[in-house]
């Protein structure tokens, strides 16, 4: 490259002095638009700060931004940029920095333009010219031509102002800091609003659409303070008048509105909104006017959405844990009751560990409160010996918004338990009792053998270990013995008999214990063993009784374990009987699925009792005249036969199959009971003597008191017709004011409950009504005892209605008119309900009242006659009490007996007091009880205490009767015509139903 000419080294120091000066003027331009903005930024975070969140200030921060970017880049670049663009500036520029050199360097470079554009110039003159002014550049400096100070306080100053801004927002985070967010931060609704402290809307309307499966009707509130609280799916209308002109409504849901924005319609003046309520919150209420900011509620409406809550489920059975020798019905109640309607109840059991299962007890069909009993039979199928059943009552309501929810009782239990396993347990511990005592005596009889070439020291080594292992045995045998005596039944005599021999042999143990026990040590083994000697016979001979105890008790268990399943072989066949003949006449599938289910049992039972036979055949645990015991092949042949002709469904096969299988196991049962029976006889005749002794009399008194109880009934008629005679006189009067009375009642129970009073009102109110109903009809009929009893339920039904109403007076809150004026009217009606039956009372005299002398005297004579009946059954008992050992069933017999007595001593009070009613009535249950002890009493102790088949009842449960408007009902039900096929099936499960 060429060296360079003189103008080319001006122009490349404009060039370096041009640059300097863009830097220059980039960097001033750029510090003052940087700490402009800083302060704008501090005044405008102020300025949002005081005025609140707005929709403008983001816009405004960035067109700051803009703004001030803009300006340094047009002022600290384009322009310099563009000015400096002509050399000639550039000289200008040089020149007025360094005024020495402003002329020359500018004329150079006007003659270079010059020369370019083609003037004629000296070129020897131009280039003496520029390279004068190109030595007179060359040793300036364009740092020091053209400083940066001016630059350097521009930055300066930006720093400062952004510090200041940062020190601002650091030091000032509610004020400033809160105010740089609002800037940079797009506002809600709410934010964007202004908080209006006075009321925005009135007349607020609210209206309730409630969720269909509640039933309740459409609410509406006027002049509501727009809180919304309902039920979880309620749609809510609310309907508003805005108090200012608007041209846009909206509400604004949760507490700042973050839940959401729900659009409203503005028309005629008024805001309408519909929403639906899911969950609890807030709303306010948004408004836009034609100027100016829009404006929210400062406070915000609250919105409470009530669950509807789970059914609430009680359930009662006969014991929380029940156990069971068999699978039996179980009794069990149940109520269950829900708000808005129940959809089904069920009941709910699990065995041991298996799946659930549902019995589907009532569809309720949105019934309110459901109350009902069932008994409760799991599948027999599933129950074995042991198995635990839990079980609990389920009701769903209707809810079909949040979803069906279920409520639950408490778990109830069964426990199945095998009594024949736990007898066996017990014959195998009592055989081994046997077997020990066995080998006791035979080692202690061959101790005693006087051929027995044997010292004394030897002997009575052999006695202790004898001794010792006897002392086991015989805690055995106590153990065994109180077993029996828990047990009871038949073998409660030989227990007692056992106990008394094990009482004298443990005796006999303890002498001899004393005896080895001050000989021990000693030399004088001769004396010692003279001392045993002497007491082994005794000893031996006690020994051979409990033996012989033992091994009766044994068989004795034996033959009335085999006697009781000949009992349950019988039973079963009689419910086949009856399940059968409801078959014939209807059938039924599953009556036949019923059939097939006990066919199955039953052939296990006969297998049962054929291996049980033939084992105590094997055992020879009972003496040869009586092990006369059944074949089982015929009865075994006979269920299978009417097994497979079930199948066929021939009617009178069936019934013949039946027959003669009711004809095998009764033969194989009275062959099993003569077994035991002569086994009793032979072995234990005292207590057979006992027992027959104790059925006598107790048949005695049975005669007695059924005498009784017909000459008292006869009395009873007598009392009823003279109190006929005098109600007929006096009735004509005494009706018009009774009816005059139920009118008035009527009257004032004509109109529904007021809607606070709720289920339980109407409940109330209906049962009043039939009592009123019932009332008229008794009153007719001259029942004059039922129509007492009536007016008192109905009098009940009014008093539980003062109770709600006043309830509800007393909860606090304004009561409505409609509350107020039924008040009124209940307290009438109670009041009217109280004389009614006041008169009645006074109408109706009691029956001693009316009763002749003569009757009186008769009345006395009976309560004589049952005082004396009393003294017998006591004197009884206490003949009993004095031996409850003799026979099973003493104890049991005479606290029975005890009962009865008390019975007898209430009937005998009655008839003496004139209560000719009550004292027959009483007088016949005593003679029913006396019967069922008697039938008892004849009963093996196995069979008495055997388990039935019939339902396990909830205590007390047998006293609930039907509610009156059920039995009503059903006796309607019971007047349509039923197919003749099935009219008197039909009519029996009407009868049970209001029994």
């Amino acid at each position: 490259m060429g060296s360079m000419t003189d103008y080319q080294r001006i122009d490349r120091f404009l060039q370096r002095a041009r640059g300097r000066a863009l830097l220059e003027v980039g960097m001033r331009a750029g510090g003052y638009a940087l700490a402009g903005l800083g302060l704008a930024f501090l005044a405008m975070a102020v300025a949002a700060k005081v005025s609140g969140p707005a929709a403008s200030w983001p816009y405004v921060a960035v067109g700051s931004i803009v703004l001030c970017g803009a300006a340094g880049l047009t002022l600290g670049y384009l322009w310099p940029v563009r000015a400096l663009d002509d050399p000639a500036a550039v000289a200008r520029l040089v020149g007025k920095h360094r005024p020495p050199l402003a002329s020359d360097i500018l004329s150079a470079v006007e003659i270079e333009a010059a020369r370019t554009g083609g003037a004629e110039i000296s070129a020897e003159m131009a280039e003496a010219f520029c390279a004068a002014v190109a030595d007179a550049a060359a040793p300036i400096s364009v740092e020091d031509l053209i400083p940066l100070r001016p630059a350097r306080r521009a930055i300066w100053a930006a720093a400062l102002s952004l510090l200041l801004l940062l020190v601002a927002v650091l030091a000032l985070p509610s004020a400033v800091g809160s105010g740089m967010r609002v800037l940079f931060h797009t506002p809600s609704l709410f934010e964007g609003a202004l908080a209006a402290h006075d009321p925005l809307v009135g007349d607020v309307r609210v209206t309730y659409d409630f969720p269909a499966y509640t039933g309740l009707p459409r609410q509406i509130i006027e002049g509501s303070t727009g809180d919304l609280h309902a039920l979880r799916g309620t749609r809510v209308h609310i309907e508003m008048r805005p108090l200012r002109t608007v041209r846009k409504a909206r509400l604004l849901m949760g507490e700042n509105g973050a839940a959401g924005v729900l659009g409203a319609d503005l028309d005629h003046g008024k805001l309408r909104a519909s929403l639906d309520l899911l969950d609890s919150g807030a709303y306010r209420v948004w408004l836009l006017p034609l100027f100016g900011r829009p404006v929210r509620e400062d406070r915000a409406h609250r919105i409470v959405v009530e669950s509807d809550q789970p059914p609430e489920v009680d359930v009662v059975g006969p014991a929380d844990r029940i156990e069971l020798s068999t699978p039996r019905p179980i009794e069990v109640a149940y109520h269950a009751r829900d708000d808005f309607g129940l959809a089904e109840v069920a009941l709910v059991y699990r065995v041991d560990d298996g799946s659930e299962q549902r019995i589907l007890l009532k569809n309720a069909q949105g019934m309110r409160e459901v109350r009902g009993t069932t008994a409760f039979e799991p599948s027999t199928a599933l129950l074995t010996p042991g198995a635990r059943v839990a079980y609990h009552i389920e009701a769903k309501d209707r809810d079909d918004v949040s979803g069906s929810k279920l409520g639950v009782s408490r778990t109830l239990y069964l426990v199945i338990h095998n009594p024949r396993e736990q007898k066996e347990e017990r014959l195998v511990e009592e055989r081994e009792v046997l077997d020990r005592m066995l080998t006791a005596l035979g080692d202690r009889i061959e101790i005693e053998n006087p051929g027995k070439a044997t010292e004394p020291p030897q002997r009575i080594a052999s006695l202790r270990e004898v001794h010792d292992g006897e002392s086991l045995t015989l805690q055995q045998l106590s153990r065994a013995v109180e077993e029996q005596r828990r047990a009871g039944g038949t073998a409660k005599v030989a227990a007692s008999t056992l106990s008394s021999s094990a009482g004298r042999l443990a005796k006999l143990m303890r002498e001899e214990s004393e005896v080895l026990s001050s000989h021990a040590g000693k030399s004088d083994q001769t004396g010692l063993w003279g001392r045993l000697h002497a007491q082994a016979p005794r000893h031996i001979a006690e020994l051979e009784t409990a033996v012989l105890a033992v091994d009766d008790l044994i068989g004795r268990q034996r033959l009335d374990d085999l006697a009781g399943i000949g009992k349950d072989l019988l039973a079963a066949h009689k419910r086949l009987q009856d399940l059968l003949e409801r078959y014939k006449a209807t059938g039924d599938e599953q009556l036949r699925r019923q059939i097939e289910r006990e066919v199955r049992e039953l052939r296990a039972r006969i297998a049962e009792l054929a291996h049980k036979i033939a084992e105590v055949k094997a055992r020879n645990e009972v003496s040869a005249e009586w092990m006369n015991l059944p074949d089982m092949r015929k009865a075994l042949t006979e269920v299978a036969r009417f097994d497979s002709l079930l199948g066929k469904g021939d009617a009178k096969s069936l019934s013949d199959a039946l027959g003669e299988l009711g004809d095998s196991l009764t033969a194989l049962q009275e062959a099993l009971d003569r077994n035991a029976d002569g086994f009793d006889g032979a072995r234990f005749p005292q207590e057979s003597k006992a027992t027959a002794e104790l059925m006598r009399k107790i048949g005695d008194l049975e005669g007695d008191e059924h005498a009784l109880s017909e000459d008292s009934h006869a009395l009873a008629k007598e009392v009823d017709g003279e109190l006929a005679r005098r109600l007929e006189a006096q009735q004509a009067s005494q009706m018009a004011k009774t009816r005059q009375k139920l009118d008035q009642i009527q009257h004032k129970l004509s109109g529904p409950p007021p809607r606070e009073m709720g289920s339980n009102g109407d409940t109330a109110v209906a049962g009043a009504r039939e009592s009123i109903r019932q009332l008229r009809r008794l009153l007719g009929a001259k029942e004059w005892s039922g129509a007492t009893e009536e007016a008192e339920r109905m009098s009940d039904s009014l008093s539980r209605l003062q109770h709600l109403s006043g309830r509800q007076l007393a909860l606090g809150r304004p009561p409505s008119p409609n509350l107020l004026a039924y008040d009124g009217q209940v307290d009438d009606a109670s009041a009217l309900a109280r004389d009614l039956t006041a008169d009645l009372a006074r109408m109706i005299p009691h029956g001693a009242e009316v009763m002749s002398p003569e009757q009186r005297s008769q009345g006395r004579d009976l309560g004589q006659r049952q005082s004396g009946i009393e003294e017998k059954t006591r004197g009884l008992s206490r003949d009993l009490g004095n031996r409850e050992d003799a026979f099973p069933g003493a104890a049991r017999a005479r606290a029975e007996l005890e009962e009865i007595a008390a019975e007898m001593r209430e009937a005998g009070q009655d008839l003496g007091q004139g209560s000719a009613h009550e004292g027959a009535g009483r007088a016949g249950e005593i003679a029913d009880r006396l019967a069922k002890l008697r039938q008892s009493m004849g009963q093996s102790g196995s069979e008495s205490a055997r388990a039935s088949r019939d339902p396990v009842r909830i205590p007390e449960a047998d006293e609930y009767k039907a509610p009156r408007e059920w039995r009503q009902e059903l006796m309607e039900a019971m007047r349509e015509r039923a197919p003749e096929k099935f009219r008197d099936e039909v009519r029996r499960y009407y009868e049970d139903l209001v029994k």
